[in-house]
């Protein structure tokens, strides 16, 4: 493991108790989010980097449901939030970097609030198309910086503390996806530009 995981680990696991709470700002956002992605009860779907289980909230309860997460802490409040749903959910603790699941193993693959945390974004992604089916669709919710211009005066004073606590905010989304298959749509704000929700799909050959 590297010590960014390592790191990633450690912190996750302090702020399980707290997450919910301090995440719940961004609720609005996800929601949005997942209604973009449009999941069917038929999907095949997983959390990736899933947390404390809050996308659960606004996924179908017939579509099976696969969540991994590097901190077992969190892997443990997703089984728990499950539980309260009475919903079944495939749980695993891993590495987003090397996913443990077959090739085309999903119809819809979540990554909220991970890209801006993970040491390698492009691998992440990469192994997210290798695990989406041909047809699938990406949900991406997180905090971007612009690609079209350098990150503003705030988001470079604040990014050293803020990827110690909790996630780096100068990372552009285009370069994660650039050496994938994948095409994103039209990006929506929220929190003032802060972050953002879009959909990549698999862009289809002629």
């Amino acid at each position: 493991m590297t010590p960014t995981n390592r790191w990633n680990r450690t912190r996750y696991r302090l702020y399980a108790p707290i997450y919910d709470i301090v995440a719940r700002p961004l609720e609005r956002g996800r929601r949005r989010a997942i209604a973009r992605l449009d999941p069917r009860p038929s999907d095949r779907i997983l959390l990736v980097g899933c947390g404390t289980g809050m996308d659960l909230d606004y996924l179908p309860e017939e579509a099976a449901v696969t969540a991994v997460d590097l901190t077992p802490t969190m892997v443990r409040r997703t089984e728990a939030r499950a539980e309260a749903l009475d919903r079944t959910v495939g749980l695993a603790v891993g590495d987003a970097h090397t996913l443990p699941f077959e090739d085309d193993a999903f119809d819809a693959v979540l990554l909220h609030l991970v890209l801006s945390v993970v040491p390698d974004p492009e691998a992440v992604v990469e192994e997210t198309t290798r695990v989406l089916s041909p047809d699938g669709r990406v949900s991406i919710y997180d905090k971007f910086a612009p690609a079209d211009a350098d990150p503003s005066l705030a988001r470079r004073v604040a990014n050293p503390v803020a990827r110690l606590l909790f996630a780096d905010l100068n990372r552009p989304l285009e370069p994660m996806v650039a050496g994938t298959p994948l095409d994103v749509a039209r990006r929506e704000s929220f929190l003032g530009g802060l972050y953002t929700a879009t959909v990549a799909r698999p862009s289809v050959e002629e």
